[in-house]
């Protein structure tokens, strides 16, 4: 389809059309979340099938000459696996392309993060993934490194901070959190995530990535609000099995504030008890020095198959909490760590 004018196409929308429709949306401020943030996007039969993993490879003149995997199994965090490219084919771009290709089906996917590890001292992987946006996170004995696919309030931010400086530093006192911050260098305006979760599957527990806490400083102090989300400390969750969770605001600023957080449950998780907690939505006002918490519960349904987890890197299952704010939309989420026994095939 194309307009009067010959520069303008006007063409059907496709999966990787969502940033751009979010961002026309936050830009006039919608009451209601997008429908398509009502719902958790399922994995077709197809990749439920190829147990959500998908391996890319890259030919030249007949030759296998560089590899990845993507693992994408829910959301929010999508995992590039095992980039790989022959000695005699570097230097040509290829781990470039397939990287691209992994952050292209994660998008389509409707992933926001995508997350890799790579050896400390691998640093033509560093330059790589730097050069491409894939930020430095959690290190141990491997580096974490996290690209946001489609994140508003990080893309926001970038985009009235063009100054804005990036640190990643532990938190004290807390076991496996790290604080992605950018401080603006002019404004001194900060936003800060905690990225729980360790620096590749070794030192993980077997826990894979979550986003905790988001924060965001603006107007030399005028507003300050700080958003987390914590589970109750379970581990062997089994189908059948309530879990807590629990979501705090935290008005630091000089104005009221009000929102909406929106459950984000993948299938086969549920929301459950008190009656107060069986919508999926909850509406939240908060005057400055004030603070309050909303506790819900979420049950793994009775028939949860957890046969995919055994074949995953991290054996956990993502529940997110999506928040809205005056134009404003960030993600928190938790990784409930799961009971896995050997699947029926095995």
């Amino acid at each position: 389809m194309r307009s009067d004018k010959s520069e303008t196409v006007v063409r059907w929308t496709a999966p990787e059309d969502r940033p751009g429709l979010r961002a026309v949306l936050g830009s006039v401020g919608w009451i209601e979340p997008p429908v398509q943030h009502r719902v958790w996007q399922e994995a077709d039969a197809e990749w439920q099938a190829s147990r959500y993993l998908r391996e890319i490879a890259t030919e030249v003149e007949g030759v296998i000459a560089a590899r990845v995997a993507l693992e994408a199994y829910r959301q929010p965090f999508a995992e590039l696996c095992g980039l790989s490219v022959r000695p005699d084919y570097r230097q040509r771009g290829l781990g470039r392309m397939l990287t691209r290709a992994c952050e292209q089906e994660a998008s389509r996917r409707s992933f926001p993060f995508l997350f890799l590890q790579t050896d400390l001292h691998n640093h033509a992987g560093h330059s790589l993934y730097s050069r491409m946006g894939f930020l430095p996170t959690a290190r141990a004995g491997m580096l974490r490194m996290v690209k946001f696919l489609d994140y508003p309030l990080f893309n926001d931010f970038q985009h009235a901070h063009p100054l804005s400086q990036y640190t990643c530093l532990p938190v004290p006192e807390r076991d496996r959190t790290w604080r992605l911050q950018w401080r603006d260098y002019v404004s001194d305006d900060c936003l800060s995530l905690d990225l729980v979760g360790g620096s590749s599957i070794f030192d993980s527990d077997g826990v894979g990535p979550a986003l905790s806490r988001c924060s965001l400083r603006e107007g030399q102090g005028a507003r300050g609000l700080t958003l987390e989300l914590y589970a109750e400390e379970v581990r062997d969750i089994a189908p059948g099995y309530h879990v807590e969770l629990t979501v705090l605001v935290r008005n630091e600023g000089k104005r009221m504030e009000s929102g909406r957080f929106q459950t984000a449950l993948p299938p086969g998780i549920s929301l459950s008890g008190p009656a107060t907690n069986l919508k999926q939505t909850f509406v939240w006002q908060v005057a400055p020095g004030e603070e309050i918490v909303q506790p819900f519960v979420v049950q793994v349904d009775p028939g949860f198959d957890t046969n995919a987890l055994w074949h995953l890197n991290y054996r956990s299952l993502p529940v997110s909490v999506e928040t809205y704010w005056e134009g404003h939309r960030a993600l928190l989420s938790a990784s409930l760590p799961m009971a896995v026994p050997p699947p029926d095939e095995v």
